[in-house]
């Protein structure tokens, strides 16, 4: 055992002398991130079209199958801007959206339908790098090596808690414009808090951002809004600011005309007004306070003691990374109430034209917001108090030495408190996207599912067989199953498989015993209506 307890404790040592290097601590990061991975990586090979993939994909499929080879290619794209033509006068704005939809890679084959999580998480991931090196490296001053380890912590949250895993990195329809463009607007607003403090706008740099703001003033509305508020308040700050140029301050003037057009298109849609009348929309002002309340039950739901640990992590971590830092961390309440409400304004589209947020897609991006959030104010935090006792550091470190023991004691007691609230989403491996990966490739569900959508997609894509009858499938794997066909030949989810495979009838088989159960049940149920009326 002694032999043990000393090898133990060598390998201990070395291992946090070695993590003292921020390099070390960078690619201890990125492997345990790669590792978290796997398992999501692995599950996208048994992967499916499900759901609006069939709907948004007719036009482009039916491209992909009238034209073979290199020349489909134009027919394709033509195909997808048509989708967005009709979505546009039919059903909504989102142009661009509409567009990404159509354009899944499995129009050309099922088998490429594990490209979609591959696309989702290197969206995902480019767009948390690229605003975590902006935020921390270049406006911070903090080191590349922290704001790559700072933004994989984020992610990891992110993606391990995400609210519906299957609509964030796993069905193309339901991901692309939410989970997709949200880390694409993180890059569009990177862009320009780098431009701002640069004081300087390159034509390459306006070009992308051009090219990015009609990309992002075509989505969902949460993601546009969100984008149109930083843009608006960056614009105002410049034609104010004496410490821009003119040409600067023309070129933020352009790319709000530009954003701003294509907003306007994608509100006027006429498809717009169509889908509105099914709903009854909020005051703006109603909306807005609705928001805020909402938003606040929803923070402490969807927070667990796992969130708060890492929280209090990088606020300690940040409070002795920010030492030479030369931002001056001012207001930090102004900053809470500022970095909340960028939050809230994800949450107001929702609550003002529907009453409610419509699907976990959408929670997932609120979810996203939250922990940036969280993470901002933390370091936001450590900053200022950085700042505010910089001037007495000796002192300071000698009352932190003294009071350690209590402090570590009272975090103790605090995380203790929060477990004991929060218990459950901890220990609730299910809650954890990747653990969900590992119990449908396990236990096999992934593989069954997988076999049994082959055998249906084979009989799909058969030109011979027009009349189409399958049975229920065995297993719906979590991340990987959102409804195919229905047992209803007019329901609309059929109506469109139909017109995305050239079928003339498609259905889900009911076995006969759920059908003669259903029909007793209906029986008595009528029998008991009479029953009643008689009395």
């Amino acid at each position: 055992m002694e032999l043990i307890y000393q090898i133990t404790n060598m390998l201990w040592k070395q291992l946090t002398e070695w993590m003292k290097e921020e390099k070390n601590q960078e690619r201890f990061l990125i492997v345990c991130f790669g590792i978290s991975l796997l398992p999501l990586l692995v599950l996208s090979f048994f992967n499916h079209p499900t759901m609006d993939d069939f709907n948004y994909g007719v036009l482009t499929h039916q491209a992909v199958v009238n034209h073979k080879g290199l020349g489909c290619i134009f027919p394709v794209l033509q195909a997808a801007v048509q989708r967005a033509v009709n979505t546009w006068h039919n059903w909504q704005g989102t142009f661009t959206f509409s567009i990404l939809a159509a354009l899944r890679p499995s129009i050309f084959t099922e088998k490429l339908t594990f490209l979609n999580t591959f696309i989702l998480l290197g969206l995902f991931i480019s767009g948390f790098l690229y605003f975590s090196k902006v935020v921390l490296h270049k406006l911070l001053g903090l080191s590349k090596e922290i704001a790559v380890g700072m933004a994989i912590v984020v992610m990891t949250l992110c993606i391990q808690y995400v609210p519906i895993g299957m609509e964030a990195f796993f069905w193309w329809n339901g991901s692309i414009g939410y989970t997709g463009l949200f880390a694409v607007m993180l890059v569009f607003l990177g862009m320009l808090f780098l431009c701002k403090y640069e004081k300087k706008i390159s034509a390459k740099r306006m070009a992308a951002l051009l090219a990015l703001a009609v990309l992002l003033s075509g989505d969902m509305f949460p993601i546009i809004l969100l984008s149109a508020v930083v843009l608006v308040l960056i614009l105002l700050d410049v034609l104010i600011g004496k410490q821009y140029d003119k040409r600067m301050k023309i070129q933020l003037a352009v790319l709000n005309v530009v954003f701003f057009g294509g907003f306007i298109l994608n509100v006027a849609a006429p498809g717009n007004k169509r889908r509105q009348a099914f709903f009854q929309p909020r005051t703006p002002v109603e909306a807005i306070y609705k928001s805020y309340t909402k938003s606040i039950d929803y923070l402490f739901e969807c927070t667990n003691v796992v969130i708060a640990l890492v929280t209090i992590g990088v606020f300690l971590y940040m409070l002795y990374k920010l030492k030479n830092t030369k931002f001056s961390f001012r207001c930090p309440l102004m900053f809470t109430l500022i970095s909340y409400s960028m939050v809230v304004v994800m949450w107001v589209p929702g609550i003002f034209a529907i009453r409610y947020i419509p699907g976990g897609r959408y929670y997932n991006i609120l979810y996203y917001g939250v922990i940036l959030f969280y993470i901002a104010n933390a370091i936001y935090y450590a900053g200022w108090l950085r700042r505010r006792f910089e001037q007495c550091e000796a002192q300071v470190q000698e009352v932190i030495r003294k009071a350690a023991p209590m402090l570590l004691g009272v975090v103790g007691m605090l995380c203790v408190v929060l477990g004991f609230l929060k218990i459950n989403i901890v220990r609730d491996l299910e809650e954890i996207t990747t653990a969900t990966a590992l119990k449908s490739l396990v236990y096999g569900e992934a593989r069954v599912y997988h076999e049994e959508m082959k055998a249906r997609e084979a009989i799909y894509n058969d030109p011979d067989i027009q009349m189409v009858e399958v049975e229920e499938l065995t297993y719906h794997p979590e991340l990987l199953y959102f409804g195919t066909l229905t047992e209803d030949p007019d329901d609309s989810r059929n109506q469109a498989m139909c017109a995305y495979y050239g079928k003339e009838y498609m259905v889900l088989l009911v076995p006969k015993e759920e059908t003669e159960g259903a029909s007793e049940e209906g029986t008595e149920t009528e029998a008991e209506t009479e029953e009643g009326e008689a009395e």
